[in-house]
């Protein structure tokens, strides 16, 4: 079986009001569609784009002003996804729940409700300044799809449960200031890719506001591969250019992907559970090595990914 599968790079644009936004939104539904795409993925909390008709929010109160929008953007997703035949992964956008903001992924799938993925880990700045609770597990989907929200990608746990479950392509949207932020996200991207031996689809927010919280951003979406044959040897099959919006697309092969699985060069998916990584410790040291590991309490540096 094959599924044609779309991923933006949402570039932020001045809006003047709530329609600009939902246009921009349409645009780029509109570009996955025009191509035949089954899915189409987007970033993560594209709807900052609507923080100029706001300017005087301040940082901590930008959560509580975007929940408004939820309602609106939930709505939406399941219309287009009903008229236009497609799964649309929209990416992820703020939501009031009787736990407090969360961060959620509205998955429109056509003629079902739409379906919502939390995002679990958060940062120290969504913790902190926006004061979201996190989300509470992960949902199965179908066309063999799972949705891990930016920094959820960078933990193997989430990922394999995922995979555990039947989940072939992993969908990441992301939202990333900085190239290390990015390349945390992008990296263990890959190595999902190659642990799970999966697709994984990275969609990226670009642009900026000019202040807090989107002073700059850095990224670029790209659909990934499992580093083995048939697939490209750099394990990206299509990429995005740095910092720019657009839109790619790719046929997913998931006989390829299985026949990669059973009789590829590695065979990492069959061969999760075979090693043994007891840590022993030979030397009989009780003592824990704490002379090179200090304790990291009290840091407070973070970024959004």
């Amino acid at each position: 079986m094959t599924v044609r599968v779309a991923a933006a790079a949402w570039k932020i644009r001045p809006v003047k009001g709530d329609s600009s936004y939902f246009g921009h939104l349409h645009d780029l539904v509109s570009c996955a569609h025009d191509e035949g795409a089954e899915v189409l993925v987007l970033p993560e909390l594209h709807q900052l784009e609507l923080l100029p008709l706001a300017r005087d929010i301040s940082e901590h109160n930008v959560a509580k002003y975007l929940v408004q929008y939820a309602d609106a953007i939930e709505t939406w997703v399941k219309r287009i996804s009903d008229s236009s035949g497609m799964v649309i992964v929209s990416g992820s956008h703020l939501k009031e729940t009787p736990e407090g903001i969360k961060n959620v992924c509205a998955v429109g799938i056509p003629g079902a409700p739409v379906v919502l993925a939390e995002k679990n880990n958060l940062t120290q700045y969504e913790r902190d300044t926006w004061n979201l609770v996190s989300g509470s597990g992960l949902v199965r989907l179908p066309k063999g799809l799972g949705v891990t929200v930016c920094y959820d990608s960078e933990f193997p746990e989430a990922g394999r449960a995922l995979a555990e479950e039947g989940m072939m392509v992993q969908c990441v949207p992301a939202w990333t200031e900085t190239q290390r932020g990015f390349q945390r996200v992008r990296w263990s991207c890959l190595a999902r890719a190659v642990e799970n031996q999966t697709f994984v689809v990275h969609a990226s927010l670009v642009g900026e506001l000019g202040y807090e919280p989107v002073p700059t951003s850095y990224g670029s979406t790209a659909i990934i591969a499992p580093s083995v044959e048939p697939f490209p040897v750099e394990a990206v099959i299509r990429e995005t250019p740095l910092n720019e919006e657009g839109v790619v697309f790719a046929d997913l092969d998931f006989e390829q992907l299985w026949e990669a699985r059973q009789r590829g060069e590695v065979t990492n998916w069959d061969d999760r559970n075979v090693g043994d990584w007891t840590v022993y410790d030979e030397a009989g040291d009780e003592e824990e090595p704490s002379l090179f590991f200090p304790s990291n309490e009290g840091n407070v540096n973070g970024e959004l990914n």
